[in-house]
């Protein structure tokens, strides 16, 4: 990945159920009075745009396939972050978040009725109607199977995996030049219903390229320190 650069703003990807709240915390810490948002401020209202400085994170959900991603936005900016989780694991997370937390907020805004299509009966009818990973839509670039590793080896500075989140950020910190901070979980939800397995697999068929990009970088965070390991032993 390509060396961070502190004389020129850093984007913060939040891809939705990717420990995004816990994160904003970390690079809360990490970049005092230097820290903005990119989010929806209230239904059908764009994200502001913010004034690019050196040394400045932007953090949100920018999202390409709604027309607020990174290159409608800052098309100039060359270097980002993001944590990622396996795909299954975001979608299962997301559908559990809707059930227990906005599922009430949606049917009390109007935005589903109750019984209606997007009322999702249970586990299997959210993931049969929403059957695509949304990583993709947060990434800056249109990735594919012939770009993804390019795309990751030079605009990204570091990418986190949620499963080892803690660890990740101790190195994050390091890029920065900075001492670690603790991690703390937010924004988790109960979980008691269980996937159907050959709807699960039909997940896992369905969002290939996803599920690609995640092993290439779980691949790289366990192998890069043998690797450079070996390279420090040939000098």
């Amino acid at each position: 990945m390509k060396n961070y650069d502190s004389r020129e703003p850093l984007i913060s990807l939040h891809i939705p159920k990717c420990a995004g709240q816990s994160f904003r915390h970390v690079l809360e810490q990490f970049f005092p009075g230097r820290l903005f948002f990119h989010y929806y401020q209230q239904r059908n209202a764009l994200p502001e745009k913010h004034p690019l400085e050196p040394g400045i994170c932007i953090h949100g959900h920018f999202n390409r396939g709604k027309g607020f991603g990174v290159m409608d936005y800052y098309p100039e900016v060359n270097q980002f972050i993001t944590v990622l989780r396996a795909p299954l694991e975001a979608a299962v997370s997301n559908y559990f978040y809707w059930k227990t937390k906005a599922r009430a907020n949606q049917l009390k805004n109007g935005i589903i009725t109750e019984g209606g299509e997007h009322d999702y009966r249970d586990i299997d009818d959210f993931f049969c109607k929403r059957s695509r990973s949304n990583m993709l839509d947060f990434m800056p670039r249109d990735m594919n199977r012939e770009n993804y590793k390019e795309i990751i080896e030079t605009q990204f500075v570091w990418i986190g995996l949620v499963e080892n989140l803690q660890q990740d950020i101790d190195g994050l910190a390091g890029l920065l030049g900075l001492p670690p901070v603790q991690v703390n979980r937010v924004n988790s939800s109960a979980r008691d219903e269980n996937l159907s397995p050959h709807i699960r697999e039909a997940f896992i068929t369905e969002n290939q390229l996803e599920f690609e990009i995640y092993h290439y970088q779980k691949f790289w965070e366990v192998s890069e320190p043998f690797f450079k390991r070996v390279l420090t032993h040939r000098r």
